[in-house]
């Protein structure tokens, strides 16, 4: 997968936060600062963690391959409960490459590749490297101005349906308006496969994939505005070395290819 370099694609968007965004750090390391604050790089400046936007991504993939459901191409594991490969399976597929003597890496990741579902042969699995990176995003640029501020939320008896007594707590936010710069890394994907992909996103640009924590009070919601696909291929490589040249692709040509992905599977 991996041992033979065939294509690697970037994808590059603008996430416009259109409600506040809540993707906290663990604690706080001011004492006067919120109880859930808000990740920042070195500099003092929110962003984004690349993992966030991978599990996001995921998992709403995922969704939408269990809803077009058509194996072996395209379908979805329970990575938790049900794994398409699981533990026992992987330790038969370690001893069928060790019969004969010695390891054979190339049958075993076949074998893998071949019973793995859609979403771990792009994302990764415990026995699968992954074939998409999610970089960590920064702000498009630094507006003037406060870019974060406190937000108050309190704990909810469930069966009284009042506040709790003294579970009173304070969150920090991103402010609406913020603009995050998303790059995505694609690695050896086919066509159909980075179709699969930008489909998916489409949910984004619309505004329906919410980002972060607090979603269900309105925060983390913004459309994604994919700005250029661009992809280095094997049979220009020497274009991209000597040169720095980079092939533009179609969002629309992908889709379509994953469409027609779709329709031979039906």
């Amino acid at each position: 997968m991996f041992d033979r370099f065939e294509s690697l694609t970037v994808i590059r968007a603008l996430l416009h936060m259109e409600t506040p965004l809540a993707v906290g750090a663990r604690a706080a390391l001011d004492p006067v600062g919120a109880d859930l604050p808000v990740i920042k790089d070195p500099g003092g400046l929110p962003f984004i963690p690349g993992s966030s936007l991978k599990g996001v991504v995921r998992s709403h993939l995922e969704r939408l391959l269990r809803a077009v459901h058509r194996p072996p191409d395209l379908w979805a594991c329970d990575p938790v409960g049900d794994p398409c490969v699981s533990g026992a399976r992987k330790q038969a597929l370690v001893e069928a490459a060790r019969s004969g003597g010695g390891f054979d890496d190339q049958r075993f990741t076949s074998e893998v590749l071949r019973e793995s579902c859609t979403a771990c042969r792009l994302f990764g699995s415990p026995w699968l490297a992954g074939r998409l990176a999610f970089k960590d995003a920064p702000l498009a640029e630094v507006p003037p101005g406060p870019l974060t501020r406190i937000r108050d939320g309190i704990a909810i008896d469930r069966d009284l349906g009042t506040v709790y007594r003294g579970l009173k707590y304070e969150f920090e936010v991103v402010i609406p308006g913020t603009v995050f710069r998303i790059e995505i890394i694609a690695e050896n994907l086919r066509d159909e496969e980075l179709g699969l992909l930008l489909t998916a996103l489409r949910f984004w640009e619309e505004g329906f994939l919410p980002l972060g924590g607090k979603r269900a009070r309105g925060i983390g919601w913004g459309r994604l505005e994919i700005q250029a696909v661009e992809q280095i291929q094997a049979s220009r490589l020497l274009d991209y070395l000597m040169k720095g040249e980079k092939l533009q692709r179609s969002v629309e040509e992908l889709r379509e290819a994953f469409a027609r992905w779709c329709s031979q599977g039906a």
